[in-house]
Parts: structure tokens; sequence; C-alpha cells
């Protein structure tokens, strides 16, 4: 029978962060470091509810947070400044409230979580011991201008709301843009379509610290002893910085090409689970 997945709250000095969570039925003599899995903007910890059954299976326990802004947690009353913010906010509440990281963790980050992921991987001195292991799902590096680029499709507010509801709409044709098929995917894109309404304004928050962001000296910075995967599916909107990703990188990763556009969690847990296991020698 698989582990139930449950929800709680960590408690940080600005508001509470909601996060799901599921545990194997296994002694703790037996238990393997457990899993932070960080979601894309604009989802929630809800895009990794496919995933966790499988980890937990393998005897991983599960902790899948959802950002300031997104989802069940709070809304930073003021912008954060980088993503430094997010990563030390998550990391204080993480090592004083769940003792199960107290020897550290895998990541396993989409997009903006994969950023996060970054973050922490490559700042020992101020996460020490925190990263076993790092697999970012739509890795990409990118140089100043193709993030100005990018910046001008991810960082427009374009589902403020307004009292027409025009903004609902605009979100539902967004997320098919972005890949969902209505005839195919209507569960997630159903999904989706609350997560992004909710966080139109968490969204715009993180992606300013996101487009400032250097992939290539965070991901050059990690350290040589915690294992680097990047997946990345050919209709992913990151697709075209993958190359960069593979050829720039000073230091050792494992690339993967997966499925499921920019919802490889939903729509290729089974290839995102496979990259992981071999990144750490377990399969």
């Amino acid at each position: 029978m698989a582990a139930p997945i449950k929800a709680g709250y960590l408690d940080t000095p600005l508001g509470q962060v909601h996060y799901y969570y599921s545990s194997p039925v296994t002694s703790p003599a037996s238990l393997k470091p457990p899993m932070l899995l960080m979601h894309m903007s604009a989802s929630s910890a809800k895009s990794f509810l496919t995933m966790m059954p499988m980890l937990t299976a393998l005897g991983y326990s599960c902790y899948a947070p959802d950002m300031p802004g997104f989802g069940g947690s709070f809304d930073p009353a003021s912008d954060p400044p980088s993503i430094s913010w997010y990563a030390q906010l998550y990391y204080e509440a993480i090592k004083s409230q769940l003792p199960e990281f107290s020897e550290g963790c895998h990541i396993i980050g989409h997009h903006s979580g994969g950023i996060l992921g970054m973050e922490f991987s490559s700042n020992p001195d101020q996460f020490p011991g925190f990263v076993k292991s790092l697999t970012i799902v739509g890795a990409s590096v990118m140089t100043a201008a193709d993030r100005a680029e990018m910046s001008k499709t991810f960082l427009e507010p374009f589902n403020k709301p307004v009292s027409s509801g025009e903004h609902l709409g605009k979100t539902w044709e967004y997320l098919k843009w972005e890949g969902l098929k209505p005839e195919t995917d209507l569960v997630v894109l159903q999904r989706e379509a609350i997560d992004h309404i909710r966080a139109w304004k968490g969204r715009n928050q993180i992606y300013s610290c996101v487009w400032k962001y250097e992939r290539m000296e965070a991901l050059d910075a990690i350290p040589a002893d915690v294992p680097v995967a990047g997946l990345c599916a050919p209709d992913d909107v990151l697709w075209p910085y993958y190359g960069n990703f593979k050829a720039l990188v000073t230091r050792p990763i494992e690339t993967t090409v997966i499925k499921g556009g920019n919802f490889g969690p939903d729509l290729d847990p089974e290839g995102i689970l496979d990259a992981f296991l071999r990144l750490i020698g377990e399969k």
C-alpha cells in the first residue's frame, strides 16, 4: 500500500510555508536522505504529488514545499531581493523544524525550483552539508541578453486580477501555449490554472530574481562531491539554452533528455526518477 501524502506548515518570521510530505513505512535506521522537491513558477508543490509515491516506495521521505507567494504559503509583503532570500528562508525553517534533514538531502528542482537547488548547492559555507545531490528539471544556462529577452515574456504580470475576469481565460490560454492540451492533460491544466491564478504576483516576484541569477557561475561553484544532473525536454521553453548547460559548465554534470515539455514532474515522472537514480548510483 502506498504511503499517504500529508500536509504541514513550517513557521518562518514572515509567515507559514505550506508543504506536502510522505514517508516510507520502514525503520528509522534504514531511511535514506530525504528528498526536497521544489516546484516551478507558477505551479505549486502539487506538481510533485505524482512523483512522491514513486520515491517513497524506494525508501525516500519526500518534502515538497510551496514557495512564498505560491500554493498555500504566505505572500511576501515586499518583493524578495534575490534567490538567496528564498533559499535562506527555506533553510532556516527546515533545519529548525524538520530533524530528518540533519544529515542533508537530495534535491529535485523544476525550473525556478532548479535555480533554488543551484543556490543551495553552490554555497556550502552558507548551507553546510545540506545537498547530497542536485537534479535540475529544465536545466539551462543563459547569457544576460538571453535572460533579458526571456523576461519580456515571463516577467509580464499577464494575469493580474481584473473585475471582468479576463485574467482567468488568459491564464488558461497561457498554459495551453506552454504545452498542456485540454484533450489529454485536462486534469493537470485545471490544477495549473488554479495555481497560476493564485500566484500571479508570486510568479513575478521570483522571476525578477531568476532573471538576475548567474546560472553558470553557480553551477561551476558546486563542490565536486555533489553530483549534478541536468534534464530537459525538447518541447520545454528552456530547451534552446540546454545546449549551453551541457557545453559551458566546467564541472562534471550528467545530462538526460526527458519528456513532458514544461511539465515533466506530472507528464514524465518516470524519466526524472530514472535520471535521479542513475545520478546517485542506485541504477
